[in-house]
């Protein structure tokens, strides 16, 4: 059995201040090769004391590297990401630390140059095309990228920081429920939450929700259902079941072709909702759970095949009993690799596995078929699976003309 992993969470935070120009301002690290991107451009903050909330950390963080004491400050969004390093030949990689970081913005009329620079060697204000040719340290250019392209980087540059008009600024539930109260179009309104949302998971009425795997993987359409009960019987069900059981928009939510009525989302439709990073997790979502849970279903049904042809009816046969998916696919039993799961994500061992649980396994046998087996085997099985998922959705469209 895998030993159990040992997991640090580290938190850090910090704040994008934005001059009257609509610029950034970015702090240039030390030239010294001993510490993370040296010589590279990063936002203000850096990494939190033990039990101090992430706002304090964020403040703290300027006043030591700009001297300045901030005022109102509101936040924007909080990115949640691990650090791997190789694990043993048998198991997945280990996680070593869950890094979550903070992101605030606030407006700053002082200039650079009358700054106190407390760390690093310079600090500057940048436009959002300065920012471009830059080496950025960190995931701060996916950070810029996100929020120069938000509505709360907007209001700056219609001169009326926390307008209140960003969804970043304030809790995308209440939001949500305010705006379908207040006659905006469900959908709009549903999916300024999803791109608002931070929360990588939480427990509302008894149900566990967890919209984020392994701090990388965004299962949205499980967000998007929550949101759905917040609306309390405002969304039409039919639209409702197509959101969430297919994906599908309202119609003339987005703009799609006449000969196509109610395809689902298209992807870059998608993007343009939710954002780019969480577009990237919900891509890991889709490989990682989903098409692995098709994987496991094709081989499924070429076992099924087989044993019809060999005339294997009696579910009390030795190969009934031999886990044939299981092995076939990752060459261990599905106890053994369970056990390993739950070892390393530090879960009770139990004869019961709940949904929320069977969607992290199911992450976690995709990252450890990635590892472990050889990559012709891995493109092979990948194929077979999205072959899988198009049948399924082909026999669904044409179920659906002759109903």
């Amino acid at each position: 059995m895998a030993q159990a992993r040992t997991t640090q969470r580290k938190i850090s935070a910090g704040v994008i201040l934005v001059d009257p120009e609509g610029r950034v301002l970015m702090q240039l690290r030390d030239a010294n090769p001993a510490i993370m991107f040296p010589n590279h451009w990063g936002l203000t903050g850096g990494a939190g004391h033990p039990d101090e909330p992430p706002e304090r950390t964020a403040r703290r963080e300027v006043t030591e590297e700009t001297g300045l004491t901030l005022g109102r400050i509101a936040p924007f969004r909080a990115y949640y990401f691990s650090e791997t390093r190789a694990g043993t030949r048998s198991g997945a990689p280990r996680l070593n630390a869950d890094y979550e970081l903070y992101l605030f913005h606030a407006p700053c009329t002082t200039p650079a140059e009358e700054m106190v620079c407390g760390e690093g060697r310079e600090l500057r204000f940048f436009s959002p095309e300065d920012v471009a040719d830059l080496d950025i340290a960190y995931n701060h250019r996916e950070v810029l990228d996100d929020f120069f392209g938000s509505t709360t980087y907007a209001e700056y540059l219609q001169g009326r920081p926390f307008s209140g008009t960003g969804a970043e600024g304030g809790d995308p539930v209440a939001l949500f429920r305010e705006a379908i109260e207040g006659g905006d179009p469900w959908f709009e309104a549903l999916m300024r939450a999803v791109a608002a949302w931070e929360r990588p998971a939480e427990t509302v009425d008894g149900r566990h929700y967890q919209y984020l795997i392994d701090g990388e993987a965004f299962d949205w359409l499980l967000l998007a259902e929550r949101l759905v009960a917040e609306a309390e019987g405002r969304i039409p069900q039919t639209d409702a079941e197509r959101l969430l059981f297919r994906a599908e928009a309202p119609a003339g939510a987005l703009p799609q072709p006449a000969s196509v009525p109610g395809a689902r989302i298209a992807d870059e439709d998608l993007r343009a909702l939710i954002g780019d990073a969480k577009h990237r997790a919900h891509l890991n979502y889709l490989y990682g759970v989903t098409v692995e849970e098709a994987l496991q279903y094709a081989v499924e049904l070429e076992v099924s095949k087989e044993r019809r042809g060999a005339h294997l009816h009696d579910p009390r046969a030795a190969e009934a009993t031999a886990d044939p998916v299981y092995e076939r696919i990752y060459d261990r039993s599905c106890a053994t690799l369970l056990g390993e799961f739950r070892d390393e994500a530090h879960l009770p061992h139990g004869p019961q596995i709940f949904l929320s649980e069977m969607r992290q396994f199911m992450y976690w046998l995709f990252k450890y078929r990635v590892k472990n087996c050889e990559p012709a085997r891995v493109a092979s099985d990948t194929r077979k699976a999205l072959a899988q998922l198009s049948s399924m959705e082909a026999a669904v469209r044409r179920a659906r003309r002759q109903a």
